[in-house]
């Protein structure tokens, strides 16, 4: 029995908080209604939502212009900034800066915008190239002479020529074993000798000779040119030299050269006769 009362006393309030909750949700929902209704209600001072889109586009409009018209608004602060001066007063005016007399002094001085007077200065001021003594003094000229090697004698005394050595190779046709060369003088005192040494290396013809030192004329002497030696047609043959002409009485190493001089050597059977030259000054 105390069962069932305390069961059926359960179910009752069960049924009451059932109940309660029912009307608890009932009244929310009412509440809910009356606040939506509330809400789409327009107040009485404000406009309905119509009304205020015009104002929303217009508002769109002005902004599109300002942005198409940038430069209205900087014109506007910019003369009112001119004009805020001069109402303020003269008082306020700021004078002007001072020019930057540093900053001008630079370009006097590359030349941009020199005076007329100082032009002259730089010319005045320029060293002049200083003449050394060898630009002075001319170039030296060059000394030369000339050298030539002939045997037209032995073509007019062939007969009295050693016959092993009756050859062009040894005697040309034209008596001329050197035609003549010109060699340009290297010291102030070069001889017959050095430019005789010079021509047949040169040329490569065939020279012997006895030094001064083995004989008593104290300068060279040439003993045979082109395999032609003293004694090769007779007793009185061997080789001579004459210089502008002339047959000096010494030995080739002895005679000093000048520009201009012309060597000669001739080979003589006759002491130099033959030459037109005579030793007992006929």
């Amino acid at each position: 029995m105390k069962r069932f009362l305390h069961f059926f006393f359960i179910s009752l309030l069960v049924v009451f908080l059932t109940a309660c909750n029912i009307q608890t949700v009932e009244k929310f929902e009412q509440m809910q209604d009356e606040e939506r209704s509330m809400e789409t209600r327009p107040s009485p001072g404000q406009p309905e939502v119509e009304e205020q889109t015009p104002l929303v586009e217009n508002k769109m409009v002005v902004e599109e212009q300002e942005e198409q018209e940038p430069g209205v608004d900087e014109k506007v602060q910019l003369e009112e900034r001119e004009q805020a001066p001069q109402q303020r007063g003269e008082k306020q005016e700021v004078p002007p800066p001072a020019p930057n007399i540093k900053t001008e002094q630079p370009m006097v001085q590359k030349g941009d915008h020199q005076p007329t007077t100082n032009t002259a200065t730089p010319s005045a001021e320029e060293p002049k190239p200083q003449v050394t003594e060898k630009q002075q003094q001319p170039a030296p000229k060059k000394r030369a002479v000339t050298i030539a090697i002939r045997v037209d004698t032995l073509l007019k005394h062939w007969d009295k020529l050693d016959p092993a050595l009756q050859s062009e190779k040894y005697v040309p046709k034209n008596g001329v074993i050197l035609k003549p060369t010109t060699y340009e003088l290297l010291s102030e005192n070069d001889t017959v000798w050095d430019v005789l040494q010079r021509a047949t290396k040169e040329h490569k013809i065939q020279m012997e000779y006895q030094g001064a030192n083995e004989n008593m004329y104290n300068s060279v002497y040439v003993e045979g040119i082109n395999h032609l030696y003293e004694f090769s047609a007779g007793e009185l043959s061997g080789w001579m030299y004459k210089v502008n002409g002339v047959y000096p009485n010494y030995g080739c190493s002895q005679y000093v050269l000048k520009d201009g001089d012309v060597i000669e050597w001739n080979y003589t059977v006759d002491l130099g006769r033959d030459l037109g030259h005579y030793w007992d000054g006929e």
